[in-house]
């Protein structure tokens, strides 16, 4: 296992974190117990959490006591995350609870978790409110780091970083959804420890992957072809995998040693190329690039992320996945960002801002058509930008 230096946190973190969140329900707690005891068996250093996650925090806490009757407890670095709240005493108690069923009486990392801006979170930021009240857990030594987790807007994210308030950020960043860039590099200006969500399910549902993608990436898994554009780039400092028991673990942690060099590197530098290839051939001057300049959008339409939806569909055949995304899109869900692409009014304040040059409303209607309905649609539209009909043509 490889080990990066986690930002300005100076923690030493395993290059792949074992996430907990398919540890809740109803699932059997002594495979939860087991699926931790083997990552760290494996040499995961660095569990991820979170109060939001059912009974999670209670099944890791009871792993940790097994583990810890092992191993020095200054030999694994714990991260919870906790909603700010407008309330801190709801907050106070949310944390009191997570480190009860931690078992821990400190905590490596505490995250704000899911803020996806600045405004969204300002009550929180006060010397009389969440933020306040963590500062002090730091004096004490209670918390040793702090930092946020977020699914939101590039712009939004920013503001976040730019406060300066935060040592560490867990964001989407993936091959396949690279709009967050700009965060990441300035994550890195301030020495941000930089950890990323959900790269395999959420970037594609790489474990799963089709047989047009398998192609693409061969010899390459594509959840490897991820991890290694991930790795690749010193900024990104940690990654988690979520497995449900410890069989998945090991299929997880493939590119545990990689280091970016030699032979390995000069592999993933020939897929990536035939990948991109794969790009251009299919969306030959359509493809989204996912730079952001298109945003905000007055109609709150997440361009890039829709656009970028197509580009996987058209180019890789990932229909499953882009629309079971698409389907969430308006719902207000934390993970799925605005609304559908057919509410665009075609007012082209986006347009002149693609450096693409892209069609931006024809796009988001053939999206909006293909992920919807499996149909291409092309819009047809009055003088006054108002839609007219739907000619559709069958895919």
């Amino acid at each position: 296992m490889q080990y990066r230096r986690f930002g300005k946190t100076e923690m030493m973190l395993s290059q792949l974190s074992l996430g907990c969140m398919q540890f809740t329900g109803e699932s059997p707690e002594e495979t939860a117990i087991e699926t931790v005891e083997h990552a760290v068996a494996c040499g995961v250093n660095h569990i991820e959490t979170a109060r939001g996650y059912g009974n999670s925090e209670e099944r890791v806490g009871k792993a940790l006591k097994r583990i810890f009757a092992r191993i020095p407890r200054e030999d694994l670095y714990i991260t919870t995350k906790i909603g700010p709240s407008s309330q801190v005493d709801d907050f106070k108690r949310n944390f009191e609870l997570s480190m009860s069923l931690l078992g821990l009486d400190y905590l490596d990392n505490l995250d704000f978790h899911g803020p996806g801006s600045l405004e969204q979170v300002m009550p929180a930021m006060r010397d009389d409110g969440c933020l306040g009240y963590v500062r002090k857990l730091q004096a004490e030594g209670v918390v040793r780091h702090f930092g946020f987790s977020t699914h939101g807007y590039p712009s939004g994210v920013m503001d976040l970083v730019n406060t300066g308030e935060f040592a560490s950020i867990n964001l989407h960043y993936y091959y396949f959804y690279q709009g967050q860039r700009e965060v990441v590099q300035r994550a890195r200006e301030l020495d941000m420890g930089v950890f990323i969500i959900s790269p395999n399910n959420q970037g594609g549902r790489l474990h799963s992957p089709t047989d047009e993608l398998r192609e693409a990436t061969a010899p390459l898994h594509p959840m490897a072809f991820n991890h290694r554009w991930l790795l690749n780039q010193d900024e990104v400092h940690t990654l988690s995998f979520g497995p449900k028991n410890p069989e998945q673990v090991d299929g997880n942690i493939a590119e545990a040693d990689y280091d970016g060099t030699g032979p390995a590197r000069e592999e993933f530098d020939r897929v990536l190329a035939r990948v991109e290839a794969c790009y251009r051939a299919v969306l030959p001057g359509t493809f989204c690039t996912t730079c952001n300049k298109c945003l905000p959008c007055p109609a709150n339409i997440d361009i890039p992320g829709l656009l970028n939806l197509r580009n996987m569909d058209s180019a890789f055949a990932m229909s499953d996945y882009a629309r079971g995304r698409y389907s969430k899109v308006g719902s207000g869900g934390a993970w799925v960002k605005g609304v559908k692409g057919d509410q665009c009014t075609k007012c082209g304040d986006c347009l002149p801002r693609c450096p693409e040059n892209l069609d931006i409303p024809e796009l988001l209607w053939q999206a909006h058509q293909s992920l919807e309905t499996g149909e291409i649609g092309r819009p047809i539209w009055d003088h006054e930008g108002d839609l007219l009909k739907n000619d559709l043509e069958n895919r």
